[in-house]
């Protein structure tokens, strides 16, 4: 054993320091990223629920056994490591006493160890044979990006199945050699340790053979070591310390809070900020600790991947990708992140490898693919990706060892949108709505209560009639889409008129309420949502507000969890939640027979908000199930695996030129369950459903009579007795006629004469971006270059270049650069007509956030920045309207071809203006620019729209094929503009434009 005793000695001598000193440059590397004391606090002010969780995920594998088979396999393979690791403490206690005869002293005949020990090196084998079939049926060569180990590491996965079961025979053949010596004595664990006993049996009794066991089951786990430190498998040692610092419960709902240094920034602090404060993340050391764990804790599974909305739809964005693009690009700054600041120079020196990393931008076009690239210079991700998540959160979801994407892709798209003032162009129209009018069709906020016209009963308005919410039980969050979008307005209409019907009272903030801001905070602009959070905010605890019922996912999700960020606490619920308590406790009852009793089937879409964000999904389904004659059938992708609409992280605004439509891959399992109607909670959902929706019946693959309604709408139908379907289930084209006195809350689409139809309705969202207008027309920043569209003649690349604005977006909300565009434009009556009544009413109110200064009101902007800070020159010039557009065509419906030409960026060179928008950057003077021929228009007057001035909504056009894709190349998404540096070194208070610094 003496020999046993220097090999073993000598092995390990070689092995262990090369692990350690791996295990330092991890330590040094994680510890490298920014602060995140909130991640430390969150364990050790919540001790209990820390080590609660570590049993339920870690022990428990709570996560893992969502996949049944899988997970099953990896509970015994993860517990194979913690018990055998008892194997190896005897295997060092016989090499260090060189003792063949030493055991645990009472452990060492304790049958019960000995079995469990076996066991689970039986079930760990049972299981690598498990995981080996699994990778072999889900090969990427034969199922490409269907295999959710589509671009994982496949060498190093096998070679560690293999390492794994180099452990199990190892041990086997160092305990039977022991058995065999101790068998007849009544040493050891005898029969209980069956495996061992067995070989114990056939094994000589030879004090080498013990060695040799000994020496292979040691070095076999060394060399295993080190691999695993050097590998994806880091995750046997990360993923307890990954689970122990996530946020609490799940890194989902609220999105985590800007912070620089580990600090939060507010609108407040900007005035602060030094040179060297960073906004999101703009390079991966920008990072917190906790992101660079998340990183170095990824498996490469691929269930984030295979539930992934953008990837199952050949959109470029997969979280797994992703998270690896970002691990390897950290892994290869390591060398300049750890040296010194006054030595990391030095470190470039001749060194052309390290000189590419430290120069490649964190998001920049890729070139050839996706994600990063190493011996390129192109970006570590391609604005593509970036852009394209729809925050369902399915991977946060999915992932077993708790990685938080989500809050990644936010913190990247900040950068992009607050720094660099690079983004999709589409975006532009939503900042301005929100900026401007709180609502992201910048529709007038006069019109918020135009939903409640002609109800039968009075609906109680803070402010009007209510001084404070202590007069009522509940506010009614009617949100934007439900006061502006035609669909979602017949839903708030239902909700109003059942909460009457079981008397529940009930206040709206009408006109005083705004956006909740979600949109802008998932697109990056933070600034704007805290504006708007902060607006809110103070209207709540003005009329003291303590609960809210809202209809929006969205805008339940984000007053129930991020606005304590702002100092309030909520009871928030979902409408099919109080509806479903309202039923149950018997204030609403569905009639049992009659017209809305008819038998139809009804399927479930779970809005991620409400369902993945906040666990919701037995409400809406209990609803659904108590209606008369409905019978609910479930789509293959419900609750925790629903498959999003795909207007989620501000994607509703925003152009979806590659790959299928998500909307369209989920209606079509909707159809394909054969219900008669589709359910949703969300008007997001609504408007994308309702879209593809038609898009399926227009190619007749659709039943005519398939509709799709909110619950609210399916429950008011049955307890008024109406009819329940438009079209009588069965009869395809041919109408059935509605009982008498059906009501426009009812209906699923929009009908002439519909009392929820005003000049401020949007109705045609067809093309459910930026094409969704109000009145299925124009827009107040509309341009002829926002009506091109895709054509045979012309590629989604072309059309979005040609949708850019004048400034090339190198300003969030530059209105400057947009006339530049329409200078020559002659206004037709029609558009002249739209143009004013908004932008009367938009003078009227001036900006959202205006902060009065020295300037008279009469000389005040008409269209302010959300954050105006008065300066010294007065802005009457501002107050003149621009020149109205010729009216634009409606968009025909958008091409989705796989990939298209790549858009070039515009340069932007204009520096940013003075006392403007949000983030006003002057477009560049053209040269030799002649004077604007058309005629200046007055400056509008506050009055409110006439009747008569209503547009005629269009007929819509006929769908234009497809485009064949001419290029392999992947397309690139309109960006706003080039990179844009903030200044440094001014002062704010000179300046009106908010990132000034």
């Amino acid at each position: 054993m003496t020999a046993t005793l220097i090999l073993g000695l000598v092995i390990n001598a070689i092995a262990l320091p090369i692990a350690g000193k791996r295990i330092w440059f991890l330590y040094r590397l994680i510890t490298s990223g920014q602060p995140a004391p909130d991640r430390v606090a969150g364990v050790t002010g919540r001790l209990g629920a820390a080590v609660k969780r570590q049993v339920v995920e870690v022990f428990g594998q709570r996560k893992m056994l969502k996949w049944t088979v899988p997970g099953t396999a990896h509970f015994f393979v993860m517990w194979a490591f913690f018990i055998l690791a008892t194997v190896y403490l005897e295997a060092y206690a016989v090499l260090l006493t060189r003792n063949p005869e030493w055991s645990w002293f009472v452990f060492g005949n304790w049958a019960v160890l000995g079995f469990l020990q076996d066991f689970i090196a039986v079930m760990c084998t049972l299981g690598l044979v498990v995981f080996w079939a699994i990778r072999l049926r889900n090969q990427p060569r034969q199922l490409g990006r269907r295999s959710r180990f589509f671009g994982s590491h496949l060498g190093p996965a096998y070679f560690t199945l293999f390492m794994i079961f180099n452990v199990v025979w190892t041990m086997f053949l160092f305990r039977g050699a022991v058995q065999a010596r101790d068998m007849g004595t009544g040493n050891g664990y005898g029969k209980a340790a069956f495996v061992s006993y067995g070989l114990g049996t056939v094994l000589p009794d030879s004090t080498a053979l013990i060695g040799i066991g000994l020496l292979l089951h040691i070095g076999v786990m060394l060399v295993f070591l080190i691999f695993v430190l050097n590998s994806k498998h880091l995750h046997i040692f990360m993923a307890p310390i990954n689970v122990l610092f996530g946020r609490e419960p799940v890194a989902l709902g609220a999105v985590k809070p800007l912070v620089s240094a580990g600090k939060p920034v507010t609108l407040d602090d900007i005035d602060d900020l030094d040179e060297d404060a960073k906004l999101g993340v703009g390079a991966v050391e920008d990072f917190s600790w906790k992101g660079v764990l998340d990183f170095a804790t990824c498996t490469e599974c691929g269930r984030c991947q295979s539930q992934c909305p953008a990837w199952n739809t050949e959109k470029p964005l997969s979280p797994k990708l992703l998270i690896m693009a970002l691990r390897d690009a950290t892994f290869r700054k390591a060398p300049y992140l750890l040296a010194a600041e006054d030595k990391r120079e030095a470190t470039l020196e001749g060194n052309d490898t390290l000189t590419l990393e430290v120069e490649r931008p964190l998001v920049g076009d890729t070139g050839e693919d996706w994600f990063y690239m190493p011996d390129s210079g192109a970006g570590v991700i391609d604005p593509d990706v970036l852009w394209s998540c729809v925050t369902c959160g399915a991977c946060v979801q999915q992932c077993p060892v708790d990685i938080e994407h989500v809050d990644h892709i936010v913190d990247m798209r900040r950068y992009q949108v607050l720094v660099e003032s690079n983004f999709p162009s589409e975006l532009n129209q939503l900042f301005r709505g929100l900026e401007n009018n709180g609502n992201p069709w910048n529709m007038s906020p006069k019109a918020r209560m135009d939903w409640a016209k002609d109800l039968d009963f009075e609906v109680k308005v803070v402010g009007d009639d209510l001084e404070s919410l202590d007069e009522v039980e509940w506010l009614f969050w009617v949100g934007c889409a439900g006061a502006y979008e035609d669909r979602a307005k017949k839903t708030t209409r239902a909700v109003a008129e059942l909460l009457d019907i079981a008397g529940v009272s009930f206040g709206v903030l009408g006109n005083g309420e705004t956006c909740t801001g979600d949109s802008a905070r998932r697109a990056g602009n933070e600034f704007v949502f805290q504006g708007l959070a902060a607006q809110n905010v103070e209207t709540f605890k003005e009329f003291k507000v303590k609960k809210v019922v809202s209809t929006c996912a969205h805008c339940f999700n984000t007053l129930k969890n991020e606005y304590k960020e702002f100092g309030i606490e909520l009871e928030v619920v979902h409408h099919t939640q109080l509806l479903n308590r309202l039923v149950r406790e018997g204030k609403l009852t569905p009639v049992r027979d009659g017209e809305g009793a008819k038998k139809r089937t009804i399927t479930y879409h779970d809005p991620c908000y409400i369902g993945r964000h906040n666990g919701v999904y037995s409400p809406p389904r209990e609803l659904l199930q108590v209606l008369p004659g409905a019978e609910l059938v479930e789509m293959e992708r419900n609750s925790e695996r629903s498959f999003c609409c795909g207007a989620g992280g501000a994607r509703m605004w925003m152009e979806e030129n590659i790959g299928e439509r998500i909307n369209v891959n989920r209606t079509v399992e909707a159809v394909g369950t054969g219900a008669d109607q589709i359910a949703v909670g969300c008007p997001y959902c609504r408007v994308m459903l309702s879209d593809g929706l038609t898009a399926q019946q227009a190619k007749g693959e659709a039943r005519e009579e398939v509709e799709v309604l909110d619950v609210a709408q399916m429950l008011l139908a049955s307890v008024k007795g109406e009819r329940a379907t438009r079209l009588a289930p069965g009869a395809g084209g041919a109408p059935a006629a509605r009982s008498a006195g059906t009501t426009v809350e009812t209906k699923a689409e929009p009908e002439a004469g519909d009392e929820t139809q005003t000049a401020d309705t949007v109705t045609e969202t067809a093309d459910v971006g930026p094409a969704a207008k109000a009145s299925g027309g124009s827009s107040l920043f509309d341009t002829p270059a926002d009506s091109e569209t895709a054509t045979e003649d012309k590629s989604v690349a072309d059309e979005a270049q040609a949708a850019k604005p004048a400034s090339s977006g190198g300003s969030l909300f530059d209105l400057g650069g947009d006339t530049d565009a329409t200078a020559e434009a002659k206004p037709t009556a029609e558009t002249q007509t739209e143009v004013t009544q908004v932008a009367s009413d938009t003078a009227s109110v001036g900006s959202l956030f205006d902060i009065a200064g020295d300037t008279p009101e009469s000389e005040r902007s008409t269209v302010g920045s959300l954050f105006d800070i008065a300066t010294d020159e007065p802005a009457a010039q501002e107050a003149k309207a621009e020149p109205a557009p010729e009216a634009a065509p409606k968009a025909a419906p958008k091409a989705a071809p796989k990939k298209a030409e790549p858009t070039a960026a515009a340069p932007a060179t204009a520096e940013i203006a003075e006392g403007g928008s949000l983030f006003d950057i002057a477009a560049p003077e053209p040269a030799a620019a002649p004077e604007a021929e058309a005629p200046e228009a007055e400056a509008p007057k506050a009055e409110e729209p006439q009747a008569e001035e209503e547009l005629e909504p269009e007929p819509e056009p006929e769908p234009e094929p497809e485009p064949e894709p001419e290029s392999k190349e992947k397309p690139k998404p309109p960006a706003s503009g080039e990179a844009q540096q903030p200044k440094t070194g001014v002062d704010i208070n000179e300046s009106g434009s908010l990132f000034d610094l």
